[in-house]
């Protein structure tokens, strides 16, 4: 049985002072979830808080917004901001090899003056002593997107990415069966503890099949490395059956994987979705993904920090449960959860 945490859903239908609803911003509540407050997982259908008692000032800092993943985090934080009427400014650092720039961008939230930062860290352990520091001076602090396991913040909404990879470890054990397939695993960036923990959820779920995984290949997820990556392994091994791992690297395989005449031979999985994962499932080049709902990421990080800053009810951390998406189920997915609207542009300053 779900639990509720609509305490409080106060804008479901109307306009709210903190902002009104638009046409193509309708509620995106409640939402399937689990609340993993107590340590255990409790299923839940998340609802946001009621009004705000006042304009808070939020700030945010992303690893990068590189692609359709981070701007769909975007929207929803501007989104959700715009809807409670609170102040929000995000930076991005570039890309994942830029922990020293983070660092310095999360400074400059505490120097804006922010009531709550939101943190998508690059790295946990390099900014353990800022989340530390502005925890204890009072800053609400809340993980975003990426996983937080030890730093001291005040709740944090991500998926578990080791269940993210063995989710797609599992899809793709269905894929093949009981005959043998050849696989090369591009899990993310080395050091970034999510990228590790999902190759482990894939190792996991494929352990005892006829799986066999050539090589792990880490990198930054952008497009230009993800394709040296891609090249590189279909140069050094033959026969590879699939292509798995981040979805930069699958966008990027379509057009490599073709020109090296293996289209028919080798398929692509990616272990999270943006919207190149979506559109390449619908036309048949990508065999599936995973999806964690960013969006609903963005929106539930915005409503955590105020409830925390409001006093209200909130729990600590929040996990979508994330869902295989393959042409078979693709048509029945609420994408309005998953990405940005047509025609949205990153955006780093709601008012």
């Amino acid at each position: 049985m779900k639990h509720s945490i609509k305490i409080l859903a106060g804008c479901v239908a109307t306009a709210c002072a903190a902002g009104s609803v638009s046409a193509q911003d309708a509620p995106w509540w409640p939402f399937t979830a689990e609340d993993w407050t107590s340590g255990e997982a409790v299923p839940i259908e998340y609802e946001p808080t009621e009004t705000p008692t006042k304009k808070w000032k939020l700030c945010a800092v992303y690893p990068h917004i590189k692609d359709s993943w981070w701007i769909a985090v975007n929207y929803g934080q501007v989104s959700e901001a715009q809807r409670q009427g609170a102040e929000l400014t995000i930076f991005e650092a570039g890309g994942y090899t830029n922990l020293n720039q983070q660092i310095s961008q999360f400074d400059d939230c505490v120097a804006l003056g922010a009531d709550a930062i939101l943190v998508s860290v690059i790295s946990e352990a390099g900014l353990a002593n800022q989340i530390e520091e502005a925890t204890n001076n009072g800053t609400v602090i809340v993980g975003v997107g990426n996983p937080i396991f030890e730093a001291k913040v005040t709740s944090k909404i991500f998926t578990d990415q080791e269940l993210m990879g063995f989710t797609g470890g599992q899809l793709v054990r269905e894929m093949f069966g009981e005959d043998p397939a050849r696989v090369v695993q591009f899990p993310g960036p080395q050091g970034a503890g999510w990228a590790e923990s999902s190759a482990a959820g894939f190792r996991r779920a494929v352990e005892g099949s006829e799986i066999e995984i050539l090589e792990d290949k880490y990198g930054d997820t952008g497009k230009s490395v993800q394709l040296r990556l891609v090249e590189d392994a279909l140069q050094a091994h033959d026969d590879v059956d699939l292509l798995y791992g981040v979805a930069v690297m699958a966008e990027v395989a379509v057009t490599a994987v073709d020109e090296a005449g293996l289209a028919d031979d080798t398929q692509i999985v990616s272990w999270y979705s943006n919207q190149g994962m979506i559109d390449g499932v619908k036309n048949g080049t990508i065999s599936g993904t995973v999806t964690q709902y960013p969006v609903a990421i963005g929106r539930i990080g915005v409503d955590l920090a105020i409830r925390a800053l409001e006093g209200r009810e909130h729990a600590k951390e929040v996990h979508p449960v994330p869902l295989a998406v393959t042409a078979e189920n693709v048509g029945d997915i609420d994408l309005t959860r998953a990405f940005a609207v047509p025609g949205f542009q990153p955006t780093f300053k709601v008012d």
